[in-house]
């Protein structure tokens, strides 16, 4: 019950920063999916783990790490194309993750993903295959996924 009560009221904070200033109505609406949501995510918990505060810190991190980093790639990618003679290397380089879950791995390729500049091909057991379009400028494999990975874990608490 307790792990209910904290993901609602979770939830229902992100709702609220997310649309603001409310009306009654999207009061209502952010309590109905709130409420929803909680129900389904309890019911739907295979190993019961408690809900933890820690999780939403770590996803708040991970959310401005991942903003940083899409800034960052960004500027990046723009003095590349920007440049007359269009410096790149491309390579596909082998990273290793040390994040065990199926989920965790999911949303690391997709953050790599979103990044421009990076695409993650494949993604085979605890091996993530990227393809980076300037090989030359990454100072190893692992710097890839190094920003992303520490927060993933503690979002999922592994």
């Amino acid at each position: 019950m307790v792990n209910f009560i904290l993901l609602f009221i979770s939830l229902f904070l992100i709702w609220t920063g997310l649309v603001f200033p409310q009306s009654g109505q999207e009061m209502i609406v952010g309590v109905i999916l709130s409420f929803s949501i909680s129900i389904l995510a309890i019911t739907r918990m295979k190993d019961k783990r408690n809900f933890k505060i820690s999780g939403i810190i770590y996803g708040i991190k991970f959310i401005f790490i991942f903003m940083w980093e899409l800034i960052m790639a960004n500027l990046i990618m723009a003095k590349i194309v920007l440049s007359p003679s269009l410096p790149i290397s491309p390579k596909i380089v082998k990273v290793h993750t040390t994040i065990d879950s199926k989920v965790g791995r999911a949303l690391l390729a997709n953050a790599i993903t979103l990044t421009p500049g990076t695409l993650t091909i494949d993604l085979i057991d605890n091996d993530l295959y990227i393809h980076v379009v300037d090989g030359n400028g990454l100072k190893s494999a692992e710097s890839i996924v190094e920003p992303f990975e520490k927060n993933l874990k503690g979002v999922l608490d592994i």
